[in-house]
């Protein structure tokens, strides 16, 4: 159940790559659906909502199967200090095949309160999505962005295997007992400038 308090509204900047974009046409349909099922989750179980503010193609040259690799290249193509006060999230939406080894479907910053919630994320778009409302199963990529925006508040992987900050999470759809308390504890903390 969502806390009492107002809603905290997160400013997102969503970019897409060019794989991506090179797989779905209506790729910015996808990736503001795929916000969308994961700010209803979010919303519902934290008060915090996700509000995408700019839509935007991202043109990275490489091709990485890592998301480790693809995380690096978001910061630096988007450096906190270039970015205007308009966005506190940049998270970008890839078509690329990640490596299993090495973040297999996507990476987030992993924040905290005193240094600052996490401010960049990748996540892996298998199939083009459309939102079906708040009441349907959500598919593996809103999965996968809902927690990777659990690392972005505080929530590491744990060992619970019925847990989505599992590192194995797939078609998870709840929190373990101490994720859930980081993210709630974090929800109202600063974004890393």
């Amino acid at each position: 159940m969502a806390p009492a308090e107002p809603d905290r509204i997160v400013r997102v900047r969503v970019v897409a790559d060019q794989k991506l974009r090179a797989n779905d046409p209506q790729w910015s349909e996808t990736a503001v659906a795929l916000l969308r099922g994961a700010s209803e989750f979010y919303s519902r179980e934290f008060g915090v909502r996700f509000v995408a503010q700019k839509i935007e193609p991202w043109s990275h040259k490489e091709e990485s199967p890592a998301a480790v690799d693809l995380l690096a290249r978001l910061r630096k193509d988007f450096a906190s200090k270039d970015q205007p006060d308009g966005y506190d999230l940049i998270v970008a939406f890839t078509g690329e095949p990640l490596s299993s080894y090495s973040g297999g479907k996507g990476m987030a910053i992993l924040g905290d309160c005193g240094r600052g919630l996490g401010n960049y994320l990748v996540s892996r778009v298998t199939a083009p999505y459309r939102y079906s409302g708040a009441n349907a199963a959500p598919p593996l990529d809103v999965i996968v962005l809902v927690h990777e925006l659990g690392h972005i508040f505080g929530a590491e992987h744990v060992s619970d295997p019925r847990s989505i900050m599992n590192d194995n999470f797939d078609y998870r759809e709840d929190f373990d007992m101490k994720s859930r308390a980081i993210v709630l504890k974090n929800r109202l903390c600063p974004f890393r400038k």
